[in-house]
């Protein structure tokens, strides 16, 4: 039972998200993109905690020198305000504005010709470039689709936010119930996207992720398998002028090894999804999402990590 406390600051949050997000999305492309950066300017001027963990986690992961650590913990910032800024977008973008700004390379006829197979496809990504458009590009292969997502803490904020991410085709499954559902989807030659770069805690498989063991959550393979579905690991990379994007993904989908044991077979597909993941990270590395500490449940045992690649 809520307190009346809480209800009601859940009820100025709701409004005062809803109010922001509504000016955002009606504001010219231009300006939503400076707004967006100067909303990153801000973020990262009175957040003095997670702007050390980004400055930390770029220093150890990309051998980052001193003099370069500012610009690119800006940089960071400013485009997780973008993202922001194009998130709103999505609440009246047609089908043929993705196709305007978003370079697919191929990716939806790649997609297409898997989903022919009919067992389904799932889709792997990480928090980079535009996370938000490139889980939305899953409603638009004119097949079923849906996305896993940790529901928001405040549930009318929570709805909204589903609302605008389902606009464009996508079901959005709450973590609750959420494989069950997915999996149906898969069975019916759907398409299911999956975030694979967030630390997983006890319950995730120790995966070298940007040079270093990582724990990450092995459903997504688990799934896949349980369904025969693909999987295919790609992101949505903003491109120089901030304000279009290209995909970049690995055109050899990844698939069981029928002479491994399932544990092997699961292992060996997260550490392949999550090398996929790293390189392209590692393209633009401002780009993903350094706010997160990603190895927070790592042991002490460290792969290297220069070179920018992973060890298979």
């Amino acid at each position: 039972m809520e307190s009346g406390i809480r209800r009601i600051r859940r009820i100025f949050e709701y409004c005062g998200a809803r109010i922001f997000l509504t000016c955002l999305a009606w504001l010219p492309w231009k300006a939503a993109h400076w707004l967006g950066r100067r909303l990153g300017d801000v973020w990262l001027l009175v957040d003095a905690k997670r702007r050390k963990t980004v400055e930390l986690q770029s220093t150890e992961r990309l051998g980052l020198p001193p003099n370069e650590i500012r610009s690119f913990t800006r940089r960071t910032f400013r485009n997780i305000g973008m993202v922001f800024a194009e998130f709103a977008r999505l609440s009246r973008l047609r089908r043929e504005d993705f196709f305007r700004y978003v370079d697919f390379a191929g990716f939806d006829g790649f997609c297409r010709s898997l989903l022919s197979e009919g067992c389904g496809l799932v889709i792997v990504t990480a928090h980079y470039g535009n996370w938000e458009w490139g889980n939305a590009i899953a409603g638009l292969l004119g097949a079923s689709g849906g996305s896993i997502a940790r529901p928001l803490d405040n549930p009318r904020l929570d709805g909204y936010v589903k609302k605008i991410r389902e606009r464009n085709g996508l079901r959005i499954y709450d973590k609750q119930g959420a494989l069950r559902q997915a999996l149906r989807t898969l069975r019916n030659n759907g398409v299911v996207g999956v975030l694979l770069d967030q630390d997983a805690g006890s319950r995730g498989l120790m995966s070298p992720f940007l040079g270093r063991l990582a724990s990450t959550v092995p459903e997504p393979v688990e799934l896949a398998l349980r369904a025969g579905s693909p999987l295919v690991a790609a992101v949505l990379r903003r491109s120089a002028d901030g304000r279009r994007f290209v995909v970049r993904y690995n055109p050899i989908p990844h698939r069981p090894n029928p002479d491994r044991s399932p544990d092997e077979t699961i292992r060996e597909l997260v550490n392949d999804l999550n090398s996929d993941l790293s390189r392209f990270i590692l393209e633009e590395p401002d780009q993903w999402f350094w706010i997160h500490r990603r190895w927070k449940s790592t042991g002490r045992e460290s792969l290297p990590a220069r070179n920018r690649q992973d060890r298979r």
